[in-house]
């Protein structure tokens, strides 16, 4: 039985219902009668591990992947996903179009790693399990957990809805022109994270310049801070409002050629100066 949570919260001799408010609950089948309610015949950790292996060499190859805990971490993620789907339960990812921009490289491999399992095992993941494949070949990378490169991605998702409310797939649509301004927002959070902050000439006056898109740099700022922690100076809030301002040109440009209309919220905040928001 696999089930989330340690135990259902029942001791050794219970019965674990089947109404657990959301709760997974996934019970081995037996019997010629269950049969056909297992997608396809059960895989042994040895028969995907040869399949593993060859998915993580290519990715220590093309993502530059230096970590000894690399393969057996992928290995565990790679064969519970396939329990997964074997038992029916859908693998949904709230935050592809997030991860398929801020690790494009990491997803793409991932896709080949999809692919791979599918010709080999014949076992279809999908995209969305492709995307919590390249959480894990970003997490390699950098040497760090799953758990911080997820950190960026929810930062994404909270800016992109702060952003564009009335158009969530807009990320995905246009990642040619917003994909740059949600790798400087990452880029900011991350130098922020390591104690460093981002210096712009006092005499450029940004948040004067570009009041609105500095109002939508605050909002940017307070979600920095509940995810990490780090509150951006006034340097990393001047780069922002920029980013913002130059993403908000870039749709007015969009807009004369292909006559759609994203819209970006206009915040009822008035401008936010320098010694408000350090």
């Amino acid at each position: 039985m696999i089930a989330k949570g340690i135990g259902f919260n029942r001791k050794p001799g219970n019965i674990v219902s089947d109404n657990l408010n959301g709760k997974e609950v996934i019970k081995f089948l037996n019997g010629a009668n269950n049969a056909n309610k297992i997608n396809g015949r059960l895989y042994g950790k040895n028969e995907i591990s040869t399949v593993v292996q060859s998915i993580a060499k290519s990715a220590e190859k093309k993502l530059s992947i230096h970590n000894k805990g690399f393969y057996p971490a992928l290995l565990d993620h790679i064969c519970f996903a396939i329990d997964r789907i074997q038992f029916g339960v859908p693998i949904e990812n709230p935050f592809i179009n997030e991860i398929s921009v801020l690790y494009r490289d990491e997803y793409k491999e991932a896709q080949n790693a999809v692919m791979t399992i599918k010709k080999e095992l014949g076992i279809s993941l999908g995209n969305d399990e492709a995307g919590f494949i390249a959480l894990h070949f970003h997490s390699a990378k950098k040497d760090t957990p799953v758990s911080a490169s997820l950190k960026n991605v929810r930062i994404l998702n909270k800016v992109m809805e702060e952003l564009f409310p009335s158009n969530k797939r807009l990320l995905s649509e246009n990642s040619d022109a917003v994909r740059a301004f949600f790798l400087t927002v990452s880029d900011i959070a991350d130098y922020s994270t390591e104690g460093h902050s981002l210096k712009m000439p006092r005499e450029c006056r940004i948040s004067e310049a570009f009041p609105e898109s500095r109002s939508m740099a605050v909002k940017i700022k307070e979600i920095i801070r509940k995810e990490t922690g780090n509150v951006l100076s006034c340097g990393d809030m001047d780069f922002l409002t920029v980013g913002i301002e130059q993403l908000r040109q870039q749709f007015h440009d969009i807009d004369s050629v292909t006559g759609s209309s994203p819209k970006i919220c206009n915040l009822s905040e008035g401008c936010a100066n320098c010694n408000d928001i350090s």
